[in-house]
């Protein structure tokens, strides 16, 4: 009776070995993920542009090929029309029914003004944002994306798996991943971009933008 419980066990064990060696790219992928935004807001007026990013992040935002500990955020970001000397704007904020005073402050990097709101859209919810006297109110585009966020990772983990595959050590992935929506000022474009990148242990970083229209690699950097 002993024998039979062993090997049940055995067996079981073996199976669970098995499930764990069974992860594709994407899921592993998928489980590295540092940045992974899965709703985007947009809206411009006559002094500026906001948009609105919101999903999982890593909750210690390092570049350092690892991923640890995810938290929600929504990334509102507002850019003026003129540049400004501004650090650190005010900008009242409306979410549905819930009215509040934001402070938003300058990245460096860009220009725009951005604050992290540490919470999770859903992609229902109504947006207005108010500032200098002029009221913008944010569309859900991503709603509208042919291509959705997985199919996104799956795109780009498609494009990208040699330089994923050799960041694998045994069943451990020694790189983290983003993916990002770049917005249609960002360039000068009319249209709206995924990005997907890989950050491994070594600081080499490679990239993918792909349509969210039609899933089309646009370019690529690896």
């Amino acid at each position: 009776m002993k024998k039979k419980v062993l090997l049940g066990f055995a067996f079981a064990l073996a199976c669970v070995s098995l499930v764990g060696c069974g992860k594709t790219t994407s899921q592993r992928v998928e489980d590295n993920m540092s940045e992974w935004t899965t709703v985007y807001y947009y809206g411009e007026g006559e002094n500026y542009y906001a948009s609105m990013s919101s999903g999982t992040r890593e909750g210690e935002y390092l570049l350092n090929g690892k991923s640890e500990k995810k938290v929600d955020y929504a990334l509102l970001s507002l850019k003026p029309s003129e540049s400004m000397s501004a650090k650190v704007i005010k900008v009242k904020l409306t979410i549905g029914e819930e009215e509040t005073e934001q402070e938003l402050e300058i990245n460096g990097l860009n220009g725009c003004y951005m604050v992290d709101l540490e919470k999770k859209l859903s992609g229902e919810e109504n947006i207005k944002i108010s500032y200098g006297g002029k009221e913008v109110a944010l569309s859900n585009l991503s709603k509208d994306f042919a291509i959705d966020d997985k199919k996104a990772i799956e795109i780009g983990t498609t494009e990208l798996e040699e330089k994923i595959l050799a960041c694998k050590s045994g069943r451990k992935l020694n790189a983290e991943c983003y993916l990002r929506v770049m917005d249609k000022q960002a360039n000068n474009f009319e249209e709206v971009f995924w990005v997907f990148t890989v950050i491994n242990v070594k600081n080499e970083n490679f990239s993918v933008i792909i349509s969210t229209a039609d899933g089309k690699v646009l370019a690529k950097n690896d």
